[in-house]
């Protein structure tokens, strides 16, 4: 697998956006370039005791790199990481 700098560039970007969109509280997280499966692994305030949980999301590397340019692979993710960061903290308006 080649990799370029734009495309790993694209990929943090989408995931960024993503859980920027989710409005998490307080976050951190790793994207681990694979072969088809990258691994993202986020860092989240919980709201259940006030800790942190850590959570591993495997994510195709298609749809990463096309979400930041595609309203339906965007959306997807969305729903898909809205569920698994469900324990996550959502930040207060």
């Amino acid at each position: 697998m080649t990799l370029s700098a734009i495309e790993l560039a694209k990929a943090r970007d989408t995931a960024m956006m993503i859980l920027e969109e989710l409005q998490l509280d307080a976050f951190l997280y790793e994207l681990e370039p694979r072969d088809d499966i990258w691994e993202l692994t986020v860092e989240c305030a919980c709201h259940v005791d006030g800790g942190w949980e850590r959570i591993m999301l495997q994510v195709p590397r298609t749809m990463l790199l096309e979400g930041f340019d595609n309203d339906v692979a965007r959306q997807r993710l969305f729903e898909y990481w809205k569920q698994k960061l469900a324990d996550c903290k959502i930040r207060q308006s």
